[in-house]
């Protein structure tokens, strides 16, 4: 098998590229034999870039993001999406990826939002609704007041129940869903804070709320995975532990 060439599949983007970006992209062609072994983090590292300017140069290139191109770089571009011998490896280094960038800082200040605010509500839809519905019942049992929705109806008038300093966690896997980008939207002209918890970093509804989570540092490639909640799983999982600690030392 031949090695691949990331100028050979992607030259014609080249003038598309800033600076920056065309030099992680000859890096990566100098470097094809080591990619597959290295992480965002240490090739923006290698690089002194952000990660961002990775991702938008993967993008750039028409991919999803990193893992993409580094799977791509692993096999022929022709049977790239017919090998399942490969769909775990990229699964696990994207949420592996997606864990490593997670903002720390702002699990922090939500989970001080949650501690006082009158009442939170958790906002879901689709096949979020038992994750939501796992996270507003711990902090139910935490006696927090805690309101989690998911009927459609609720949703649409969500905006006229929150009252002043109340909280509302939108969890959402794409950020994109009509009702909850309505919802974000009526949300942002009242005075209670808005967080979205979602996988896409380029999810619409954060142009809406306060502050947006992000599970995943990029979009998973629905043609391979069509089922990727976990990461989020795993946010909520980092923000209950976080509460549950920040709680007990508060009561004690």
């Amino acid at each position: 098998m031949p090695t691949p060439s990331l100028y050979k599949l992607f030259s014609q983007h080249l003038d598309a590229l800033s600076a920056a970006e065309k030099h992680v992209f000859f890096y990566i062609d100098n470097h094809i034999n080591e990619i597959e072994t290295t992480t965002l983090v240490n090739l923006a590292e290698i690089n002194n870039v952000s990660t961002t300017t990775i991702i938008r140069m993967c993008q750039k290139l028409g991919l999803k993001g990193f893992s993409e191109l580094r799977y791509l770089l692993q096999v022929p571009k022709t049977i790239k999406a017919k090998n399942p011998d490969k769909i775990i490896s990229v699964y696990s280094n994207i949420v592996q990826e997606g864990i490593s960038n997670i903002d720390e800082e702002k699990i922090y200040n939500l989970v001080d939002k949650i501690i006082y605010a009158p009442k939170v509500y958790i906002a879901c839809l689709g096949m979020t609704k038992t994750i939501g519905e796992y996270f507003s019942k711990i902090l139910v049992t935490k006696k927090k007041n805690a309101v989690f929705t998911y009927d459609s109806f609720i949703l649409d008038i969500l905006s006229q129940i929150v009252e002043r300093d109340d909280l509302i966690i939108i969890i959402s896997e794409s950020g994109n869903t009509a009702t909850t980008l309505t919802l974000a939207e009526h949300l942002k002209f009242n005075r209670s804070h808005t967080v979205a918890i979602v996988n896409s970093p380029n999810a619409p509804i954060a142009q809406f709320v306060d502050t947006t989570i992000y599970a995943s540092t990029e979009d998973f490639n629905s043609e391979l995975f069509q089922y990727h909640h976990a990461p989020l799983m795993i946010v909520i999982d980092m923000i209950l532990n976080v509460f549950i600690y920040k709680n007990n030392l508060l009561v004690k």
